[in-house]
């Protein structure tokens, strides 16, 4: 079976696109190689795919909120998903949301494939939201989202995990037994969130391990400034702050089992791992993201007495440092509730989007039968 891959949530595209690789799948996917475009930095999605040996089609297309001398990089995307459509003439789209997504299940929709789409967050996103009227189902990771979609086309089928994750144990990072807290901003990392950890890091140190994902912003160029930071601190404090611009699965499923306590946004992956693994965190969602979607994503936690929020505007050092030793004094209180979370996590959800997806191509199949 063909099955075309697409969207703008590839940590758990990928995880699904390996397994129905693993099941003799034919997958392509479609995405965007240098997502900073017009710069030529080929992005993290395009790498991991290509390391994956799966065919990747560059998706030149745009959105409706970029720069409006980029507005024609739309109708551009659409004849190009067309075109790729018609040249590998898929079984199935499966589209995780997203810009990217738009013009490939659509022009999927003119063709006669059959789509189906995914949504990540407790919200809907609007790619989503749109793309309902194109796709045979949307399947959810939480049934809060049910309210944003046409009933009878919903299946709440959880989260694809990354194998690694599931499976991990904790491991000894640091020679010492100071608690260990997790900083991470997101794929691309946050220099907002950067600056501020900056600011408070020896004060940190002076308590805590600190291991920080700086993510590749091109602002600041926070890796390298981090990491020159890092080299002036004394030699104690050195030794108590491992800092990286990117982790890979197995190393950052490594870390996620071994923190104390996580400092991060709360986009729909992270969120979801997290639940999983019973880490109390505190949030700093992305404050533009589409209706408020990261800060609902957040409250998983906050419901449930797990973790805190602190909105972006409201950030600076003395805040920040406050609320971490104040969530270390009452931790054990934050670890149990936060373990409750992953009754709601489900671990097969791979599994059960791969049943579905191959049904609905059994029942396409037989219907063309003469």
């Amino acid at each position: 079976m063909k099955i075309v891959i697409v969207g703008g949530h590839h940590i758990s595209a990928l995880v699904l696109a390996k397994y129905l690789k693993e099941r003799h799948h034919q997958i392509y996917w479609l995405g965007t190689r240098y997502p900073r475009w017009p710069e030529k930095t080929e992005g993290r999605e395009y790498r991991q795919v290509k390391s994956e040996k799966i065919p990747f089609f560059d998706l030149k297309t745009g959105k409706f909120y970029q720069n409006f001398w980029r507005w024609w990089r739309i109708p551009w995307g659409f004849f190009q998903a067309i075109w790729y459509l018609a040249k590998l003439k898929p079984d199935l789209i499966f589209s995780f949301g997203g810009y990217l997504a738009v013009p490939v299940v659509v022009g999927g929709w003119l063709l006669n494939i059959p789509s189906v789409t995914h949504e990540q967050t407790r919200t809907a996103g609007l790619a989503n939201r749109f793309l309902q009227y194109f796709v045979k189902n949307v399947y959810l990771t939480w049934p809060e989202s049910k309210k944003f979609f046409k009933v009878k086309k919903t299946i709440v089928v959880g989260l694809p995990l990354r194998a690694a994750l599931i499976k991990q144990k904790k491991v000894q990072i640091f020679p010492n037994q100071l608690p260990i807290i997790l900083i991470v901003g997101g794929r691309q990392g946050s220099h907002t969130l950067n600056l501020v950890i900056k600011k408070i890091l020896p004060a940190l140190l002076a308590r805590y391990n600190v291991i920080h994902q700086t993510g590749e912003v091109l602002a600041g160029r926070d890796y390298q400034d981090l990491k020159n930071f890092r080299e002036k601190l004394p030699s104690p404090l050195k030794e108590r702050y491992f800092l990286g611009d990117f982790f890979d699965d197995k190393k950052m499923a490594e870390i996620l089992a071994s923190a104390d306590l996580v400092i991060s946004r709360s986009g729909a992956h992270i969120v979801y791992e997290l639940a999983l693994l019973g880490k109390p965190t505190i949030f700093i969602p992305l404050p533009f993201s589409f209706a408020k979607e990261q800060l609902e994503n957040a409250k998983l936690f906050t419901q449930n007495k797990a973790g805190i929020i602190i909105e972006q505007r409201q950030l600076d050092g003395e805040i920040l440092l406050r609320r971490i030793e104040e969530m270390f004094k009452k931790i054990n209180d934050y670890h149990r509730h936060a373990k409750k979370l992953k009754k709601l996590i489900n671990l097969k959800a791979v599994l059960t989007i791969t049943e579905l997806i191959e049904n609905l191509i059994d029942e396409k199949r037989n219907k063309t039968k003469p």
